[in-house]
């Protein structure tokens, strides 16, 4: 679970969350509804070793899990352990 965040299906989603600091494990999935989208789903807890929180999230006709529920999941986090979110196109 601690490789899908690093490695695996979620590893776009938290490229810039501190995993180093705040290891998160988590686990991608997507649910096929009939005649629609699919439904993405992220589940995760963190930080890995003595887990404070479980995230979930689902999210209806989004497409895979890796995608937009693991995004979401990712913030949330960057909200509950009171991190700053990643300057984009920010000059050095």
């Amino acid at each position: 679970l601690v490789r899908v965040t690093q490695k695996g299906t979620a590893a776009r989603a938290f490229a810039d969350f501190p995993l180093d600091q705040i290891p998160v494990a988590g686990k991608t999935g997507t649910a096929e509804v009939v005649g629609r989208q699919h439904t993405a789903w992220f589940a995760s807890y963190a930080p890995v070793g003595d887990p404070q929180y479980i995230v979930v999230v689902m999210v209806e006709e989004a497409g895979a899990g890796g995608g937009v529920a693991a995004q979401a999941s990712q913030e949330i986090y960057r909200f509950l352990f009171g991190l700053e979110e990643p300057q984009e196109g920010k000059e050095g």
